[in-house]
């Protein structure tokens, strides 16, 4: 199975030590050029630049069609934009992102979205997360944002509250 992901999430499981859960789900991850750029060049130093750089198994890709991107950029931010682009042209079906508005237009374009909270509900359930609490509760304390409903929601199918 292939997915293409966006910097939040690469980040949010940098933080909670969890990128490797990556390449134990998917066959092929593609970061997009704006994302590597974001996560890696620009943001070298900080929670995932490192941490990215070590994990190699992942390709690197840039959206060919640059007014579909562009086009997508009205309503969504780069890295997004690009994510839903290569998608699309490249029939990679797994889109991963956390931001509302790029979640809502990729699911509106018949892609499966999920974000770092569905990769770590994921890994649970196959074995590979004891326990989601603790890792939501970081990703809180460095200011990635979990609406309460969203906390609990996931406590629930994590089976971690009734």
């Amino acid at each position: 199975m292939k997915a293409v992901i966006n910097s939040s999430p690469l980040i949010s499981l940098s933080l909670v030590e969890q990128l490797e859960l990556l390449p134990k789900l998917y066959d092929e991850l593609v970061i997009p050029k704006s994302v590597y750029n974001e996560v890696i060049v620009k943001g070298k130093g900080k929670t995932g630049s490192e941490e990215l750089e070590i994990i190699n198994s992942f390709t690197l890709l840039e959206a060919q069609n640059k007014t579909a991107k562009d086009t997508i950029m009205l309503e969504l931010d780069d890295g997004e934009a690009e994510v839903i682009a290569i998608a699309k042209e490249t029939g990679i079906q797994n889109v991963i992102i956390d931001e509302f508005a790029g979640r809502q237009y990729a699911f509106l374009l018949g892609l499966n979205v999920t974000g770092a909270l569905g990769i770590l509900l994921i890994g649970k359930k196959l074995g590979f997360v004891e326990e989601i609490r603790p890792l939501m509760d970081i990703m809180i304390k460095h200011n990635r944002y979990i609406s309460r409903k969203l906390y609990l929601t996931v406590l629930r199918k994590a089976e971690e509250i009734k």
